[in-house]
């Protein structure tokens, strides 16, 4: 094999793969930031003091008066996730916010008041605080009984990556 040819196969082997790129990107078949489920807060909202516990991250229910349907759904949702964790449960630990007491159903969660008031963007959602109070993301709660297998494995999957990634716990 020449030189010319040995140059030219060595600079199309280098220039396509980054040609194949750029196309990939121009055209949009390639979604950027699609790999976690939840919404991701545009603000910084902290609503619970920082923690030193080995459970840091905290997966909160916000209740206001009392907790309609769409609340319990989610606290239902959230006990189904905390209980198929298994040995993982000990990283995470189950919140209703608003100093209500949970339903007797729902033993898993503590109960704790927010050091400020709930964004009302925040309201029917399912929160997921990292361990210095800080929301990071959230969920929307399911409406309906079909919508809570759904919203259970966005979160599996985003807490999972989380607890794979967390140095803090090491």
């Amino acid at each position: 094999m020449n030189k010319k040819k040995f140059l030219l196969l060595f600079i199309l082997c280098c220039a396509l793969p980054l040609a194949a790129a750029k196309l990939v990107l121009e055209m949009g078949w390639f979604s950027r930031g699609a790999s976690s489920h939840g919404q991701w807060q545009q603000t910084e909202v902290f609503l619970l003091p920082a923690t030193t516990e080995k459970a840091h991250w905290r997966l909160a229910v916000p209740a206001a008066e009392g907790c309609d349907s769409q609340c319990q759904r989610a606290l239902f949702t959230v006990q189904q996730l905390y209980v198929g964790l298994g040995r993982k449960q000990q990283q995470l630990q189950p919140v209703l916010l608003g100093g209500t007491k949970p339903p007797e159903q729902f033993n898993v969660f503590s109960s704790l008041q927010p050091e400020r008031s709930i964004p009302e963007t925040l309201n029917k959602h399912i929160l997921l605080i990292d361990q210095q109070g800080l929301v990071l993301l959230s969920y929307p709660a399911p409406a309906t009984d079909a919508d809570m297998a759904g919203v259970a494995k966005a979160i599996r999957q985003d807490l999972l990556k989380l607890f794979n990634y967390d140095r803090t716990s090491a």
